[in-house]
């Protein structure tokens, strides 16, 4: 009898310690830096007894349809990244922490249902906003570079992106509520932030990139609005040292033959970077449709490095992303390291770098940083300067 009170007595407890699902509808993430709260957007659905979550930045929609419930907690795995959300969870609420996998110490986290991302713009600040926006960025320490700001307004957001000699930002959301704006953005890998003010033709502000960091920026509105160009010829008589691109493990060395009579595309990339997944995905699609006589190598450089961790990263990356080419590790994240297998570099501009290798097998043609699917026209030029590029090098 005592027996069978003890277990009475412990079964709401046992319940209480279980996740409740969270309820299906909008809600409203937060990654709570140390000066800054970034709120972004997901929704969730329920679909066949499973919760279904997307995030949402302005045109991209993540769908996550994996996630655990653990206890008392959920755990929303963030992939391609080696990234995930952990949080107690009950029908309206979400208290946890944002971890990456090679990094100690999380990041608070929280959500609340039927919350939107901020506040609802007007239609008059929204116009203030759209448009392309020629900025300059000052880093705390550090030297001043320029950015591209390119805003629209769309059913009353805004949506947009930063675009930067390293790369663009990918997609933000926000509003601009009289003269204030307000932009975030998260994937799961980088959570970032601005908070400005625009004047007529006069935008500037703060762009918050993680914990008790962020940059200045300031500039004017400009149709012409422009940062250095990606593309760059490179000096003749330069091959890959493919040895040294392999040098994260040496047990597994490229083999050079392979791409012997073949215009090589080489993707100098990392699985923690969402630039990088956006080229990837770009570089799987083309790939269907690709000349025959072209292939295509991507090599990853991996924080806290081992041989066995970046492995694993490149086995998970492979099968999230369905790559149909051959992916190698080629040591840790570094631009210095990433150039070692250049000879014409002393170290790489940006994460991801696609070199041009020809026929013969000497490099012709870089793409320092990438404009991916966010930057519209920006991307569309990339990818017009690509093809020609190969179209170029496959019948020389």
């Amino acid at each position: 009898m005592k027996r069978f009170l003890l277990i009475m007595l412990l079964a709401p407890l046992s319940l209480a310690l279980r996740a409740q699902s969270p309820e299906p509808g909008q809600w409203q993430g937060i990654i709570e830096y140390e000066d800054e709260d970034v709120p972004f957007e997901f929704r969730v659905e329920n679909e066949g007894g499973q919760s279904v979550i997307t995030i949402e930045n302005g045109d991209e929609k993540i769908r996550i349809d994996n996630a655990t419930i653990e206890g008392d907690s959920i755990v929303i795995p963030l992939k391609p990244f080696d990234a995930w959300i952990k949080a107690k969870v009950n029908q309206h609420q979400m208290e946890g922490f944002w971890r990456k996998g090679y990094r100690t110490k999380g990041i608070p986290f929280k959500a609340h249902y039927g919350v939107p991302r901020f506040e609802r713009g007007n239609k008059k600040g929204l116009k203030k906003l759209s448009g392309s926006w020629q900025l300059d960025i000052k880093p705390p320490a550090g030297l001043t570079y320029p950015v591209v700001g390119v805003f629209e307004a769309n059913d009353g957001a805004v949506i947009g992106t930063f675009l930067t000699e390293v790369s663009d930002l990918r997609y933000f959301k926000g509003a601009v509520i009289n003269d204030s704006v307000f932009l975030s953005s998260f994937d799961g890998a980088h959570a970032f932030l601005f908070k400005g003010v625009v004047d007529q033709d006069n935008l500037s502000g703060l762009l918050i990139m993680d914990s008790s960091y962020g940059e200045a920026v300031s500039g004017k509105r400009s149709e012409t609005a422009s940062i250095p160009v990606a593309f760059n010829e490179v000096p003749p008589g330069h091959r890959p040292y493919y040895n040294i691109l392999s040098a994260g493990d040496p047990a597994a060395m490229i083999d050079e033959g392979k791409y012997f009579n073949k215009v090589l595309v080489l993707q100098l990339f990392g699985t923690w970077c969402p630039n990088s997944m956006d080229q990837t995905r770009f570089l799987k699609d083309w790939y269907q449709t690709k000349p025959d006589n072209v292939e295509v190598l991507a090599v990853a450089f991996e924080p806290n490095f081992s041989t066995a961790y970046g492995n694993q990263r490149i086995s998970d990356y492979m099968s999230v992303m369905d790559l149909p080419y051959q992916v190698s590790l080629g040591g840790e994240l570094s631009k210095g390291q990433a150039a070692l297998g250049l000879p014409y570099v002393d170290r790489i501009n940006a994460f991801p770098t696609l070199v041009l290798v020809d026929k013969e097998g000497f490099i012709r043609y870089e793409f320092r940083y990438f404009n991916g699917p966010a930057t519209g026209v920006y991307h569309q030029a990339f990818i017009n300067k690509f093809e020609e590029c190969i179209a170029e090098l496959v019948v020389n």
